[in-house]
């Protein structure tokens, strides 16, 4: 039996499933479609662990952003999902339809939502809480490895998308990445690298800001360019053994994938591919530092 038959069926297990007033109801509800008055990430009663929500046209999911408590199947209908830029417009990147699911990665890695997601038409999502995704591992044989994993290819896919040094990477090379990478978010103001201390990791990030700054010996800031969606940074502390050139701190809360020291080096060193890659962005960036840190006063 497919994923999606098994969340089906999972339907009618559930009979009893409470209605909130966020617009939730029972999988065996026949009473008129409720509609949502909020998103599903929004504070108030908590979901059950498994229900139904069915949702009119152009009602917003989930928000780019917010905490993550919850994952979605949608049974019908389709949602468009929708990525902020810097003008604070959002960009429709994609549709999910019927059998597709989205949220699995805020709700299993705890990292914050990555897109806002919003019904085209009207639709019918199943919501799963934690324990409803453990639900489904008891009753019906759906791992959570599984949700896992899909997590990690669409992270591993934002990356791709974004970062042309992993994209040129084999394709076998890019499939140990999406494992070793963990996921993570950190709030602004948060200090990931700090130059002249050695760095723990390798960065890429995947949604939000981060600022990159040289501090000269009188105290004078040099700022380097804002980092964005899908920069890559943190090579050279773990290439060549050095301390941190530059300081990198989150200017927006982030989302970023971390690669760390140990697995880097005990994983990944001996790649001829990502590692020519890195020693090249990592070169580029020594000659910037260079040329900042030759600035006259």
């Amino acid at each position: 039996m497919s994923l999606f038959a098994r969340l089906q069926a999972l339907l009618s297990a559930h009979p009893s499933a409470p209605v909130s007033s966020g617009g939730q109801t029972s999988a065996s509800s026949a009473s008129a479609p409720a509609v949502a008055s909020a998103p599903a990430d929004a504070e108030g009663a908590p979901a059950p662990p498994v229900c139904t929500r069915y949702l009119p046209a152009g009602q917003v999911v989930v928000r780019e952003g917010d905490p993550g408590h919850s994952m979605f199947v949608v049974l019908e209908g389709r949602v468009a999902v929708l990525r902020g830029g810097d003008n604070g417009a959002n960009t429709e990147v994609g549709r999910l339809g019927a059998g597709e699911f989205f949220g699995e990665l805020a709700l299993l890695t705890g990292t914050q939502r990555t897109a806002t997601i919003v019904t085209v038409e009207d639709a019918v999502l199943l919501e799963l809480t934690q324990a409803g995704v453990r639900e489904l591992g008891k009753d019906y044989g759906v791992k959570g490895e599984q949700m896992q994993v899909t997590a990690r290819e669409r992270l591993l896919a934002d990356a791709l998308r974004s970062n042309p040094l992993i994209a040129a990477l084999p394709p076998e090379v890019q499939h140990e990445l999406g494992d070793a990478f963990v996921p993570c978010t950190v709030p602004a103001g948060e200090t990931l690298l700090t130059r002249g201390q050695p760095g723990d990791a390798l960065y890429v990030l995947i949604r939000g800001q981060c600022e990159v700054f040289h501090t000269h010996g009188d105290g004078r800031q040099s700022p380097y360019p804002t980092l964005e969606e899908g920069a890559l940074f943190g090579e050279i502390s773990l290439l060549r053994s050095r301390l941190a050139t530059a300081t990198v701190r989150t200017v927006t809360p982030c989302t970023l994938l971390k690669l760390e020291r140990d697995v880097f080096k005990k994983a990944f060193l001996g790649q001829p591919d990502l590692r020519g890659a890195l020693v090249r962005l990592g070169l580029e960036r020594l000659k910037h530092t260079m040329e900042v840190m030759g600035e006259p006063k």
